[in-house]
């Protein structure tokens, strides 16, 4: 947790604006009513609490920017090099446009499969076939991908997101990341907060696409009448 007072010019600071804030919260109050005093005291407080949330803690522990930049220099020389964190939708039609946008830059490719088990299975570790599942996406992918003339190569991931993607950064020196998920509503990805922790500690762009495979069956199956 970051110290909010650090030094005597944070203390100085700290003290005259509590002192105005108390100061317009009695006129305030004199003037319009007790109630408006109190609620201007309580506005006050909650923005400084947000403003403080908002700043960022130059102690906090940043795993993923510490994994990026112990990454080793490597890979083709002139490739730009692209690191996809994706599962279920690792085969999206969204996605593997926006790969192909990078295709001129002659991308290299690495993508990472995190798999997310039913917590009945993550407990007794049956993931046989979440893990099988995942592996067959991504040999679509991997395959699409040479096909398109895009160096890629992958793995699956029994870690979390968040974890597994550290792991790809210390091994591959990537030049941006791309994160593919579903629409917010049905992503367990976005709950945790995954896009935001990257791009909030990552030094490289962050791209996050959203792949609706609902969507996209639905539309398959309207095609197919």
């Amino acid at each position: 947790m970051r110290i909010p007072v650090q030094t005597e010019r944070d203390a100085f600071q700290l003290t005259w604006a509590s002192v105005v804030v108390v100061v317009a919260s009695v006129a305030l109050g004199a003037a319009a009513g007790a109630a408006w005093g109190v609620a201007l005291f309580a506005v006050a407080v909650l923005a400084a609490a947000l403003w403080e949330l908002r700043l960022s803690d130059p102690d906090r522990p940043q795993p993923l920017r510490d994994a990026a930049r112990s990454a080793p220099a490597g890979g083709q020389a002139g490739r730009y090099r692209v690191l996809v964190v994706a599962n279920e939708t690792v085969a999206g039609r969204e996605l593997r446009e926006e790969l192909l946008q990078r295709a001129p830059r002659t991308p290299e490719v690495r993508v990472v499969c995190p798999i997310l088990p039913s917590r009945a299975h993550l407990i007794t570790s049956d993931i046989d076939h979440e893990l099988a599942e995942a592996r067959e996406r991504l040999d679509r992918t991997l395959a699409w991908a040479s096909e398109q003339g895009i160096a890629a190569g992958g793995r699956v991931s029994e870690d979390t997101p968040l974890v597994a993607t550290a792991d790809e950064l210390r091994s591959f020196a990537a030049d941006e990341v791309i994160v593919s998920t579903h629409p917010p509503e049905r992503s367990r990805w976005l709950e945790t907060g995954l896009v935001e922790r990257l791009r909030d500690e990552l030094e490289i762009p962050v791209h996050h696409v959203v792949v609706d495979l609902e969507r996209a069956r639905a539309q398959l199956a309207a095609t197919s009448r």
